[in-house]
């Protein structure tokens, strides 16, 4: 009897340890600080994408010649997103789920700006939507 406690103290320390140690969150020691005194410790661009098209759609940005993954979009949803500032100028891609996709032009960004990109139904790869800086 005096060994099954003994097995299941254990038990329970392990299990609250495992716990505690996965609950341990916090900043990321290889991110550095950002410049502009964000707390997310990166500089920050919003993204909002509003998709009028049917399709599901993968949203990539390009920054210099670094394609990065930015989420995903629903058909006739919008979503904000929230990535790292990594250039002067950065370009959007718009990858449907099934086929076909488009780029659009090359735009200016800078830290903290808010940018809204609109996917019209039936947009073709020849055609780019609708992008602006707020």
């Amino acid at each position: 009897m005096h060994v099954m406690r003994m097995l299941f103290a254990v038990s329970v320390l392990l299990i609250a340890s495992t716990v505690a140690g996965c609950a341990g969150g916090g900043p990321n020691p290889f991110t550095a600080p950002a410049s502009n005194g964000s707390d997310s410790g990166y500089e920050d661009v919003r993204l909002t994408v509003e998709n009028r098209d049917f399709r599901d759609a993968t949203i990539y940005a390009y920054w210099n010649t670094s394609r990065r993954r930015v989420g995903f979009v629903v058909g006739k949803t919008s979503r904000t997103f929230q990535m790292r500032w990594l250039a002067e100028e950065v370009q959007l891609e718009v990858d449907f789920v099934g086929r076909g996709g488009f780029r659009s032009e090359t735009m200016p960004v800078s830290p903290g700006d808010h940018l809204s990109f609109l996917i019209m139904p039936t947009q073709s790869v020849e055609s780019a939507s609708e992008v602006g800086n707020e």
